[in-house]
């Protein structure tokens, strides 16, 4: 008999985007599994005209496809990964990713060639507490205003408000094939992008070894790795999805891994930020976290 594997994701153009990849992926590796798609609203995208941190609550993109898992309906969900919270549900675990796409914010203008080239007083729109804070630090002297819905939503705005500039995810635009659109990428060490990002997360109920052995062949050994000492440096900080809570782990030409810690308060007017190298990233994150927790990270967070 054939085995059935159902997969849950958002409706959105970019989460059914990388749902079709990891389906693909699993086809391929898999011919004779039968592979299903699951659409599936969740509160985050029902709620479309209140700024993320006042939604309140974690999981606001993931809490629905989680409870798939939970009552079996679901055999996988696959997430952005920096959607989802560093503390799971009881029974369920992140399995992996496969290979990681430009983990960078990118800045979109149609006015500008560079976050540097925007006036004084011009206006830039994100929908991030941390991509608020790094570029409040970077040009205090813009002015920010609250960025929701899916990517065309975005982009529509920024022609019809006028904005001198977005913020937003360069692998949103790169895998949906809109690289052009891409003014300046803003990458580490001033701009650290969120845990995960770039990153598909997959998700499946403890115990599930079927599952696990379905997902092994398309799994990144050092995507997993890298995002899992990310994870670990996050929850360590007890920073949620819309905490100013950035890190990025990266393999380098040597063999040595590269790890950026980086929180703030939410008006960027404290930081801590932190880069090291060496040979183990979950070691490295440790490293970082618990400096940054001596020096107050928490207290930083909450201001």
């Amino acid at each position: 008999m054939t085995a059935t594997l159902r997969i849950g994701t958002r409706r959105s153009a970019l989460a059914l985007y990388q749902t079709n990849l990891v389906a693909g992926l699993l086809r391929q590796a898999h011919p004779d599994l039968d592979v299903q798609i699951v659409e599936i609203d969740t509160k985050g995208d029902r709620i479309r005209d209140v700024p993320l941190p006042q939604i309140g609550g974690k999981g606001l993109f993931t809490a629905e496809i989680e409870a798939g898992l939970l009552d079996g309906s679901l055999e996988l969900a696959v997430h952005s990964l920096k959607d989802l919270p560093s503390s799971l549900p009881d029974g369920l675990v992140l399995s992996g990713s496969p290979t990681r796409a430009a983990p960078e914010d990118a800045l979109v203008s149609a006015r500008h060639a560079s976050l540097a080239d925007i006036p004084s007083g011009g206006v830039v729109a994100t929908g991030s507490v941390r991509r608020r804070a790094q570029l409040i630090v970077a040009r205090p002297d813009l002015e920010f205003v609250d960025l929701r819905g899916n990517i065309d939503t975005r982009l529509r705005k920024l022609e019809d408000n006028g904005w001198d500039a977005i913020v937003m995810a360069a692998a949103a635009l790169d895998r949906l094939e809109m690289p052009e659109r891409i003014t300046e990428r803003l990458r580490a060490p001033d701009f650290v992008p969120a845990v995960g990002q770039g990153a598909i997360g997959l998700e499946i109920h403890q115990g599930r070894e079927d599952v696990e052995a379905w997902l092994a062949p398309i799994l990144d050994p050092e995507t997993t790795l890298a995002t899992r000492a990310e994870r670990v440096f996050m929850r360590a900080l007890e920073g949620g999805c819309s905490a100013p809570v950035a890190a990025h782990a990266s393999r380098q030409a040597d063999g040595e891994w590269s790890f950026h810690g980086w929180v703030s308060s939410t008006d960027g007017a404290r930081v801590l930020a932190e880069h090291v190298t060496g040979a183990d990233p979950v070691a490295l994150a440790n490293q970082v976290s618990e400096r940054m927790l001596a020096a107050g990270a928490r207290e930083i967070i909450a201001s």
